[in-house]
């Protein structure tokens, strides 16, 4: 909707001149350059008006009425990489209700102030809230108590010098989780504590009783926040169809390698974040790995075919066929190599929980021939809504007719959670420079309330707008600006 007002004081401004022109002797004679300097002003008035010189911070004093803008960041010293990650976590609902939930969960069971318990907790939980608060003047908030905070848990890491957004983060996960887990750690020991000190998922009973299930629950909502997922990795052969490996991990953010050119120093043109996600997800060959059990087969086959005694060919039948198993070092066998050629080992990561807040980490640090290290350059085409039930985890290392068969298994709950695995695009942090030196700025949504006049009866709604924030400095963009950045943080919540 057009402001009105603007419209009349560019009008306004307008007049003024045309009535100093007015007074001059030689109006006639300079009523060419008057004419020029009048439609000059006003086209200039104009553009500012629409938006189009928002790095020119002329009469920024004087906001347009329907102008809703979110608060800024100071830079304390190169802490554009925090600042950055900061307003990112603010647009994320889900985040900021996580710690919401903490800070009240932990008033029944902490004693003492709670703000000196969880310090780190209630300084971001505080910016965050002021952070998504819009209003119509600018206004600058300071991220100070929340650095203050953080340097107590990681004091290797300067936030006062240029560092990694995405690292930033990552230590800002894992501080929050390292005070929650202090304050919540049982005095007695137990299994579901000592299960936040490893990076590995282990499956655990709750202890017989309410108690140890209520346990179970309550550390269960605390270890999976918002940016919790987990990763498995496996190893199969597809010869034998035999698991040989699986592990699983959780992961905060997913780290994707863009697609390249033939020379490997660009990002090819076209490259999407579903082609980064399939190369991240896709199976690969293994090379130089012993499956055991396609030895022990091949091995059955040798000692018939050469005629071996029975009792040879019965004890390699009752192998089980571990690694641990001594028949490569039987006698009969010296013969037959020891070698990897009568398998086919495919190796695949599977996303086997997904988060309710997706990070895309971007990789754009690259090295050349002589080590040294520079920036891919090249835009990644990411959508606003990311569809994730195609990366669901699938079986491999089966034939086909098992895998149609499988797959038709996997069809009716698949279809339930399809609803699960839509994500909408909510932040992009965009990186300027080289690697190891530059500026960060971020784009983050926000949804506002707006009211539509020409209704009878006034009804709110609400309006998703996108700002482009560079420490202090926010300005309003559109959807296009967004999707057109060079983007090294995605943040993605769960519709």
């Amino acid at each position: 909707m057009v402001s009105r007002r603007g419209s009349s004081g560019t009008r306004a401004i307008v007049c003024i001149l045309t009535d100093r022109f007015k007074v001059s002797n030689n109006w006639v004679s300079h009523l060419s350059l008057a004419t020029t300097t009048i439609l000059g002003a006003a086209g200039f008035v104009f553009a500012l008006r629409d938006g189009r010189f928002r790095n020119l911070r002329l009469f920024s004093a004087r906001e347009k009425d329907d102008d809703f803008l979110v608060p800024g960041l100071q830079n304390l010293g190169n802490n554009c990489f925090l600042n950055v990650i900061l307003q990112a976590l603010a647009s994320c609902k889900d985040f900021r209700s996580f710690l919401e939930w903490v800070i009240e969960d932990a008033r029944d069971t902490v004693t003492g102030e709670l703000d000196q318990h969880f310090p780190l907790t209630f300084a971001l939980s505080t910016l965050l809230q002021e952070l998504s608060t819009v209003g119509r003047r600018r206004s600058v908030s300071n991220p100070r108590e929340v650095m203050l905070a953080l340097t107590d848990y990681a004091r290797n890491f300067n936030l006062t010098s240029q560092q990694d957004a995405a690292e930033a983060l990552l230590h800002l996960i894992s501080s929050l989780q390292q005070e929650i887990v202090f304050c919540y750690r049982p005095l007695q020991s137990s299994n579901i504590s000592d299960i936040l000190f490893s990076r590995n998922l282990r499956m655990l009973a709750p202890t017989e009783g309410l108690h140890g299930l209520m346990e179970l629950k309550r550390w269960h909502k605390h270890l999976r926040g918002p940016f919790d997922g987990i990763l498995g990795s496996t190893l199969m052969c597809r010869t034998c169809s035999s698991q040989i490996w699986l592990e699983f991990q959780f992961f905060h953010t997913l780290p994707l390698s863009p697609l390249l050119d033939s020379g490997g120093s660009n990002i090819i043109f076209g490259c999407t974040l579903e082609s980064c996600l399939k190369k991240f997800l896709d199976t690969e060959k293994v090379e130089n790995f012993f499956c055991h059990r396609c030895w022990h087969g091949a091995a059955l086959k040798y000692l018939s075919v050469i005629g071996a005694a029975e009792t040879d060919i019965e004890k390699l039948r009752s192998c089980g066929g571990d690694d641990q198993c001594h028949c490569k070092t039987s006698l009969v066998l010296k013969r037959m190599p020891w070698s990897n050629s009568y398998s086919h080992i495919l190796k695949q990561l599977i996303i086997s929980r997904f988060p309710k807040l997706l990070c895309i980490q971007v990789q754009r640090a690259s090295f050349n021939m002589y080590g040294e290290s520079f920036k891919l350059t090249g835009h990644i085409a990411f959508p606003l809504v990311l569809d994730l039930s195609l990366f669901a985890p699938s079986p491999i290392g089966l034939n086909k007719v098992e895998g149609i068969q499988m797959s038709s298994k996997y069809q009716k709950a698949e279809a339930s959670r399809n609803s699960d695995n839509l994500y909408r695009l909510v932040t992009v942090v965009e990186h300027f420079g080289i690697t190891g030196s530059g500026h960060y700025t971020v784009y983050r949504s926000v949804r506002v309330a707006s009211q539509e006049e020409e209704e009878e009866e006034e009804e709110e709604c609400e309006e998703l707008r996108w700002f482009s924030i560079s420490d202090s400095e926010v300005s309003r963009v559109s959807e296009s600006d967004v999707l057109g950045a060079e983007a090294s943080l995605l943040f993605y919540e769960r519709v």
